[in-house]
């Protein structure tokens, strides 16, 4: 019975392809997975501390932060540091006013048509936010090369100056102006006086 079953079935014969595949080497299949793993090589998995989830990039509309994937089971957040998840903003730029750290905002890449609309684009898009900006600390200071731009405080009320151009030409003027009327005359580029050197 069993044998009427089996009846005109041809036993496995091994074809070309199965034998080029038994001769081939193990050192061989080596070679060939490391070349192909060169090429594609994994990005970096990141876990959320929370709940150990994968973590993802997002660009958020103050810059680049990295959130949980399980959002909104877990909403845990971490700052980015040079494409990295960190607990902590990058500590080599402090705001002015309060000390706090400074977050840096990068213009996305887009298909732009005129390189002077492009330009425009990257300076408006493009600076450095205080940390504590909910906490009332509202700076934001422009983009120079991948660091923050030179601030000065004001020496009556502790505020930034801002440079202003007058009747009389360039000058450096308290951001808080009517509530603080502090001026100082422009000395190439930052404000004159023994406070700024």
């Amino acid at each position: 019975m069993c044998a009427d079953l089996f009846d005109g079935i041809e036993p496995d014969r091994p074809d070309k392809s199965d034998q080029a595949k038994a001769d081939k080497k193990p050192s061989d299949d080596v070679v060939d997975r490391r070349a192909t793993d060169s090429v594609t090589a994994p990005q970096r998995v990141f876990y959320c501390p929370r709940c150990r989830n994968p973590m993802r990039r997002i660009e958020g509309k103050m810059g680049p932060f990295w959130g949980c994937t399980t959002y909104p089971v877990c909403d845990k957040k971490l700052y980015d540091l040079d494409g990295h998840p960190s607990e902590t903003p990058d500590q080599r730029y402090r705001c002015p006013v309060c000390t706090r750290p400074l977050v840096h905002v990068q213009a996305k890449a887009g298909a732009e048509n005129d390189a002077d609309e492009a330009q425009a684009r990257t300076e408006r898009e493009d600076y450095w936010y205080c940390t504590g900006y909910n906490k009332g600390c509202k700076v934001t200071l422009p983009d120079n090369n991948g660091k923050p731009a030179d601030a000065w405080r004001c020496p009556r009320c502790g505020h930034l100056l801002k440079q202003r151009r007058g009747k009389n030409g360039v000058f450096w003027g308290c951001s808080q102006y009517p509530l603080c009327t502090a001026s100082f005359t422009d000395m190439g580029g930052k404000p004159k006086g023994p406070e700024f050197e």
